[in-house]
C-alpha cells in the first residue's frame, strides 16, 4: 500500500513538472528595451597562418566564454543572437545583440578571440519596416535528434560563411537578407540522453529513433524515474527491505558486447564527440523582405540551400520549419523572440561553424570588413598643453591626444596619403591652434583650401599679426626682393639658396656652365642694393649695366669673373649664346608673367619674412596654382622655402633661448624641396624651425630625400596609400601594421609613430579631428576673414600702377659707368629705416611734446649695407700719416665696409659738423686714433627748433619730421631748448638717424639743390 502511495505522489509531482515545461515551451524570451546591438568588423587579412578554420576555432572559443554566465537557475540565463544582415548599398554586416547587462563581457570576448576585430555600438541593424513589401521570417531545424551532430568546420574544405554570405549579396532595391542565431546556454544535463543512446549502441541495446519534442519528453520521464527510484529504494531501507532498479527485471545474464559496423562506429564516435563539449539551446531563422512574395521564396530557398553544407547523411542537417508573414515576423525577429518549442542543442562547435566572422578567404562582394586593423596608443600621450592631432580608436577607447609643446614640436613631423585622405584637413586643425595659442606659423599651400578654412579661424587678438601673400592679387601686390641682403657677409650662403631653388624646378635641362654663371650674377647682385632679380639677364646682356653695377661691387673675386672668364666667354660667341640663352630662357620665362614680376621686381620687399619669424608673424602664403600657374607656383615657392631655411640659419646670431619657435607648414612639399632640403631637415630645429610636411606618393620625392625624411623627422603619419607606398612606408609601421593594413585605412584614420619627449613611439591607430564636428572642433570660427585680408592687403600692398612706372622707368634708364661714379660722389647714403613722425610742431610753442626716437633707427649695420662702395679720397694722405680705414659716420661711429664700428670723438664731430653719411678716415697721431673727412655728402638744409624730450634732444621740422642731435653738438655750441635754427641731412634723403646742426644764423628761407633731387630720382632707379 505504501508503495502505491509514493508512485502516485511521484507521478503527480512528475505531471507537475512536465505541465509546467510544456508551458514553458509556449512561451518567448526577448531582447527589447535593454538590448544592446554591436557591430562587429574585422579586417581582412592576407596572412597564409591565418585559415577560415582559425576563424571557426574563435568563435567556438568564444561560445565557450559566453557559456560561463550560464547560472543555476534557468530563468536567469542570458541568451545572445549573432546575426548577419545584407542590405541593398550598406554591404553585407555581422552583429551580436545581447542584454545591457552582458554587453561588457560579449565585447571583452569578442576582442579577446579577435584582437583586430572592430565592435560598433549601433542604434539599428535592420532596415524599417514599412521600407519593405514583404517580410517573412523562417526557422530552420534539425531533421533528427539533436544528439546526432551537424558537419562542422574540422570536416569542411571552405569557409562555410562564403557560401550563407554569397546566398545573401544578390539584392536589389526594397530588399533585405537576416540570418539570426539565437543562442542560450544550457548546464551538462543535455548529454544524457546522448551518452545512454551510445551506451546501448555499444551493448546491443535496440536504440528508439524519436523526434527532438519526444527526446524532451523521455529527458524529463528519465529524470522522474531515477527520482522515483531513489525513492522507493529509500523507503525499502525504511521497512528492512531492499529495491535496485534491476530488482524489477529479468536478469537474462551478461550478453556479449556486439560488433560494430564502421557506419555505427562513426555516428557513435561523432555523437562522443558532440556530448564532450558544452551546449547550447539554440534557434536558426532567416528574415526575408523584398518587393514581392516569389522574390521573397526564391531567396529564402536559395539562403536554406546554403546551410546543406552541414549535412552529413547517417547524421543530422537542417531542414525548413515553419514561415511567418508580416509584421509579426519581422518583429519576432528584431526583438529576439526565443521560442525555446522550436530550439534544438548545438555544442560550440557546431555554433562556430554556423556562424563566425569572415576570413580572408571568403571573396563574397560588399562584406563589411574593418578596413584596417587597429592597435593599441603608448602610454602617456600627451593629452594637455599640446597641439591637438587626433582621437584613438583602439576598441572603442577614445583618448584626444597631440604633439607636447615644446622640443617635441621642432622635430618636425612627416605627412604622406593620397588625395582626400585628410591631410589638409590635419593641417588645418593643427595650423589654427599654432595661431590661437600665439605661435609664429607659416603655411605654403599650391591650392589655397587650405588657407582660406586657416583664415576663417583667426581670433581677433592676432588680426594683425598676419601677413597674406597672394600673388593673385594683381591690383595690390606684395613686395619681395628675394636679392635683399642686410649682411652682405652672407652673399655666398644667399646665392646658394637661390640657385638650388631655380636649380630645383629646371632640373630636367640643366648644366655645370648654366649654374656657374647663374650663381655669380646672383652674387654680384647680392652685393648691389636695390637689386632685383629683374637684373639678372640684364647684367649678362647689356654691358652698360654690368658696369654701372660692377663698380659698387668690392669682391675681387667677383671682378675676376667677370673681367676674365666672362670676358674671355664674350670672345666666343657660340659659347657665349649657349651659357647665356639657358639663362635667359629660364629666369624670363618665369618673370614674363607681370603677375610675378610685379612681386620680385620690387626694391624694397613689402613682407619682412626673418622679422616674421623672429617677431611670432602669421604668414600666409597662397600659390594656388590655379590662379598663377604651376609652374610659376613651383618656382615660386622653392624661393619662398630657400629665404625661409636662410633666415632660420640666421638665427645663430640670436642666443638658443631667445629663437622663438617657428612652424612652417608647406603642402604638396616635393615641388618645393631643393637639393639643400636634407640639411633644413637636419639643422632647423636647432634653430628653432619646426617642418610639417605632407604630400601624396614617395615617387614624388628623390630616394635620398625621402630617407631623410625618415631619418630626420620626429613624427610620422600615414594616411591610406596605393601599393607601391604602402610597401615602401610598411617597414616604418611594421610589425604592428601591414601593407595591407596601410592601404585599407579608412578616410581620415591614420597610422602614427608620434613624438614623445624626445622619443617616437611605437605605431598606434587614430581618427584626426574634423573642424566642422562640433565635439572635434578645437578652434572656433570667426568673423574676421574679409577684415584680415583687406588689413594685411593695405599694410603690405603696393599699387600697381606704381609698380610698374618705377619698373618701366628701369628698363628705360641707359645705366652706365659714368652714372655709378656721379652717384657714389654726391650721394653716399641711401633711404633707411624712418625715424618716428610726429605730427606738425607749431613754431610758437616753447614747449611741445615729442616722440622719443625709437631705438630702431639706432641700428647701424643693416643701414651701412644700403651704401654703395666707399670711394678711397681724391688725394693721397702726407706721408707722415698712414690711413687705418674708412667708413661712413652715422651719428656717432664710423662704420666700416663689413659693418664694424670705430667711436668717433664726439667733440670733433661737432666742431666739424659731420653728416650722415660723410666719409671718413682714421689713422695714427701719437698712437691715438684720429679722423678727418674725406669726403662730404651732398647736404640740404632744414629749418626747424631743437626740443629736450626725456633727456633726449630732437630736431623737428614744421612738418613734423624728428631727427636726433647729438648731446655733445648742443654742449659744445651751447644750443638752448626751443631754439630756432637750421639742420643738415644728406641731400636727397628724408630719413636719417641723426641731423647736424648747423653754426650759422636763423634764416627765414632755405633752398634745396635742384642737382639733389635730380640725383634722389637716379638714385631710386638702383
Amino acid at each position: 500500500m505504501i508503495y502505491a502511495l509514493v508512485l502516485f505522489v511521484l507521478i503527480l509531482i512528475g505531471a507537475g513538472f512536465a505541465l509546467k515545461k510544456v508551458k514553458k515551451t509556449g512561451s518567448f524570451l526577448s531582447l527589447t528595451s535593454n538590448k544592446v546591438i554591436l557591430e562587429i568588423k574585422v579586417p581582412r587579412v592576407t596572412n597564409e597562418d591565418e585559415t577560415f578554420k582559425t576563424a571557426a576555432l574563435a568563435m567556438e572559443s568564444l561560445f565557450s566564454s559566453l557559456h560561463g554566465l550560464l547560472k543555476s537557475k534557468d530563468e536567469g540565463n542570458e541568451y545572445f543572437s549573432f546575426e548577419v544582415v545584407s542590405r541593398p548599398g550598406l554591404g553585407i554586416k555581422f552583429y551580436s545583440v545581447c542584454s545591457e547587462r552582458a554587453v561588457n563581457f560579449v565585447e571583452s570576448q569578442i576582442y579577446s578571440n579577435y584582437p583586430s576585430a572592430q565592435i560598433i555600438r549601433v542604434a539599428e541593424n535592420l532596415p524599417v519596416y514599412e521600407d519593405v513589401a514583404i517580410w517573412q521570417m523562417s526557422k530552420l531545424v534539425e531533421s533528427k535528434r539533436y544528439i546526432f551532430p551537424l558537419k562542422t568546420y574540422n570536416d569542411m574544405e571552405i569557409d562555410s560563411m562564403a557560401s550563407i554570405t554569397s546566398s545573401m549579396s544578390q539584392l536589389g532595391d526594397g530588399e533585405a537578407i537576416c540570418f539570426q542565431v539565437l543562442a542560450k546556454p544550457v548546464g551538462d544535463v543535455w548529454q544524457k540522453e546522448g551518452n545512454d543512446y551510445v551506451s546501448a549502441a555499444k551493448t546491443g541495446k535496440k536504440v528508439k529513433n524519436v523526434s527532438t519534442l519526444q527526446s524532451l519528453l523521455m529527458l524529463i520521464l528519465t529524470e522522474l524515474w531515477s527520482i522515483f527510484t531513489r525513492v522507493i529504494g529509500e523507503a525499502a531501507m525504511i521497512f528492512g527491505g531492499s529495491y535496485t532498479a534491476e530488482a524489477g527485471r529479468d536478469a537474462k545474464g551478461v550478453t556479449p558486447t556486439p560488433k560494430l559496423t564502421i557506419v555505427q562506429e562513426m555516428e557513435v564516435n561523432s555523437i562522443e564527440n558532440k556530448m564532450a563539449k558544452m551546449g547550447f539551446q539554440v534557434e536558426v531563422r532567416i528574415l526575408v523582405g523584398s518587393k514581392s512574395g516569389a522574390r521573397v521564396d526564391q531567396t529564402t530557398r536559395d539562403l536554406v540551400a546554403s546551410f546543406n553544407q552541414f549535412s552529413t547523411t547517417n547524421l543530422n542537417s537542417l531542414v525548413l520549419g515553419g514561415n511567418t508573414v508580416g509584421r509579426e515576423a519581422y518583429t519576432a525577429f528584431a526583438e529576439c523572440k526565443f521560442a525555446e518549442v522550436d530550439s534544438f542543442i548545438l555544442n560550440v562547435e557546431e555554433l562556430g561553424s554556423m556562424y563566425h566572422l569572415p576570413s580572408q578567404e571568403v571573396e563574397t562582394p560588399n562584406i563589411g570588413w574593418s578596413y584596417s586593423r587597429k592597435s593599441e596608443p603608448p602610454a602617456g600621450l600627451p593629452i594637455k598643453d599640446c597641439t591637438f592631432i587626433a582621437d584613438t580608436v583602439f576598441r572603442n577607447q577614445k583618448v584626444r591626444f597631440g604633439l607636447a609643446n615644446g622640443d617635441d614640436r621642432l622635430r618636425h613631423m612627416y605627412v604622406i596619403g593620397k588625395s582626400g585622405t585628410g591631410k589638409s584637413t590635419l593641417f588645418e586643425t593643427m595650423i589654427s591652434q599654432d595661431i590661437a595659442n600665439g605661435f609664429g606659423v607659416g603655411v605654403l599651400d599650391p591650392h589655397g583650401e587650405t588657407i582660406d578654412k586657416v583664415l576663417e579661424r583667426i581670433p581677433e587678438n592676432r588680426v594683425d599679426d598676419v601677413i597674406y601673400f597672394d600673388p593673385s592679387d594683381t591690383e595690390m601686390p606684395v613686395g619681395l626682393n628675394l636679392l635683399e641682403l642686410s649682411d652682405i657677409s652672407q652673399k655666398n650662403l644667399m646665392a646658394s639658396a637661390l640657385v638650388s631653388a631655380i636649380k630645383h624646378h629646371f632640373d630636367y635641362s640643366w648644366g655645370p656652365r648654366l649654374e656657374y654663371l647663374l650663381n655669380y650674377s646672383i652674387l654680384t647682385l647680392l652685393e648691389v642694393q636695390g637689386t632685383t632679380m629683374l637684373g639678372i639677364t640684364r647684367l649678362l646682356e647689356d654691358e652698360n649695366y654690368r658696369k654701372f653695377i660692377l663698380h659698387n661691387v668690392s669682391d675681387p673675386v667677383v671682378h675676376k669673373f667677370w673681367d676674365t672668364e666672362f670676358k674671355n666667354m664674350k670672345n666666343n660667341p657660340k659659347l657665349i649664346t649657349e651659357s647665356i640663352a639657358p639663362i635667359q630662357n629660364k629666369v624670363n620665362r618665369f618673370l614674363a608673367s607681370t603677375t610675378i614680376r610685379n612681386i620680385l621686381g620690387q626694391r624694397k620687399s613689402t613682407i619682412d619674412i626673418e622679422g616674421a619669424m623672429n617677431s611670432g608673424k602669421i604668414l600666409l602664403m597662397n600659390l594656388s596654382k590655379g590662379k598663377i600657374g604651376e609652374d610659376n607656383a613651383n618656382l615660386l615657392g622653392a624661393l619662398l622655402v630657400s629665404r625661409i631655411q636662410f633666415f632660420a640659419l640666421q638665427r645663430a646670431n640670436i642666443r638658443y633661448d631667445q629663437r622663438r619657435p617657428f612652424y612652417l607648414y608647406v603642402d604638396e612639399f616635393q615641388n618645393f624641396a631643393t637639393g639643400s632640403f636634407e640639411s633644413i631637415l637636419s639643422e632647423s630645429r636647432k634653430y628653432g624651425l619646426g617642418l610639417y610636411l605632407t604630400h601624396q606618393y614617395t615617387a614624388q620625392l628623390p630616394e635620398q630625400l625621402l630617407k631623410a625624411v625618415l631619418g630626420n623627422v620626429g613624427t610620422i603619419a600615414t594616411f591610406s596609400l596605393g601599393t607601391p607606398d604602402a610597401k615602401a612606408l610598411a617597414a616604418e609601421f611594421a610589425p604592428y601594421f601591414t601593407d595591407t593594413d596601410i592601404i585599407s585605412l579608412e578616410r581620415f584614420h591614420v597610422y602614427i609613430k608620434l613624438m614623445m619627449n624626445g622619443m617616437t613611439s611605437l605605431p598606434f591607430s587614430a581618427k584626426i579631428l574634423l573642424p566642422w564636428v562640433e565635439d572635434e572642433c578645437v578652434v572656433a570660427k570667426s568673423t574676421n576673414k574679409d577684415w584680415v585680408l583687406e588689413l594685411s592687403r593695405q599694410k603690405y600692398g603696393v599699387a600697381k600702377a606704381e609698380i610698374e612706372d618705377k619698373i618701366r622707368k628701369w628698363v628705360d634708364t641707359n645705366f652706365d659707368k659714368g652714372m655709378a661714379i656721379a652717384i657714389d660722389t654726391k650721394v653716399v647714403g641711401t633711404t633707411v629705416s624712418p625715424a618716428p613722425v610726429k605730427p606738425p610742431v607749431p613754431l610758437r610753442n616753447p614747449e611741445p611734446t615729442i616722440a622719443r626716437p625709437t631705438p630702431e633707427v639706432q641700428e647701424p649695420v643693416r643701414q651701412v649695407e644700403r651704401l654703395p662702395k666707399i670711394q678711397a679720397p681724391a688725394a693721397e694722405p702726407p706721408a707722415a700719416i698712414t690711413v687705418l680705414d674708412s667708413g661712413f659716420f652715422d651719428g656717432s661711429d664710423m662704420v666700416l665696409p663689413d659693418g664694424r664700428k670705430v667711436k668717433v670723438q664726439a667733440n670733433y664731430a661737432a666742431k666739424s659738423e659731420l653728416a650722415y653719411g660723410d666719409i671718413l678716415e682714421r689713422y695714427l697721431h701719437n698712437g691715438e686714433d684720429r679722423f678727418r673727412q674725406a669726403k662730404k655728402v651732398e647736404r640740404a638744409e632744414l629749418e626747424g627748433t631743437l626740443y629736450k624730450d626725456n633727456g633726449l634732444w630732437v630736431f623737428v621740422t614744421p612738418e613734423g619730421k624728428n631727427y636726433p642731435v647729438s648731446q655733445t653738438a648742443v654742449d659744445f655750441n651751447q644750443f638752448t631748448d626751443g631754439q630756432r635754427m637750421y639742420g643738415t641731412i644728406p641731400a636727397g634723403v628724408q630719413d636719417v638717424p641723426y641731423c647736424t646742426l648747423a653754426l650759422k644764423r636763423f634764416r627765414k628761407e632755405t633752398t634745396k639743390s635742384a642737382e639733389a633731387d635730380k640725383i634722389k630720382n637716379d638714385q631710386s632707379l638702383r
